[in-house]
């Protein structure tokens, strides 16, 4: 009978210890996740404004407008992976959405440092023949 009151005892105990480190370890993970907060943006960084809405220019075509940044494509971890371009149609009507990774664009400020000027290697024939952004393939 002493065998099994120190087993149920040990058990009782072991099961005690456990629901405590599982509380602790709940509460670490509540406080180790507190906001940070910025009241300037940190030199060197954009708004995802400054590119949405922007012109793609051809750096093949003259520096011809070949298209507008509709949306980004970001990442987990927060990085841009792609910006997407609509080209084609006109007034928006029988434009397409075509994703050019980022590395693949160039990115500098205009002479009054005020805009972002966006250019990529490739033409307005070539983005209106790449195959169309599906943003929601599942559906």
């Amino acid at each position: 009978m002493k065998t099994v009151k120190t087993v149920l005892l040990g058990s009782l105990m072991a099961s005690a210890f456990a629901l405590t480190a599982a509380t602790a370890s709940a509460e670490e993970n509540t406080t180790a996740m507190e906001a940070t907060y910025l009241n300037v943006a940190p030199q060197g960084t954009f708004h995802a404004d400054d590119l949405t809405g922007n012109n793609v220019r051809s750096s093949v075509e003259n520096d011809e407008e070949i298209g507008t940044i509709s949306d980004l494509v970001i990442d987990e971890d927060g990085q841009i992976v792609a910006v997407v371009v609509s080209v084609g149609g006109f007034m928006g009507m029988g434009d397409k959405d075509v994703a050019i990774e980022w590395d693949s664009l160039e990115l500098t400020q205009d002479e009054d440092g005020d805009d972002y000027v966006i250019r990529v290697s490739a033409t307005q024939e070539a983005l209106e023949e790449a195959e169309e952004y599906d943003r929601d393939p599942a559906s």
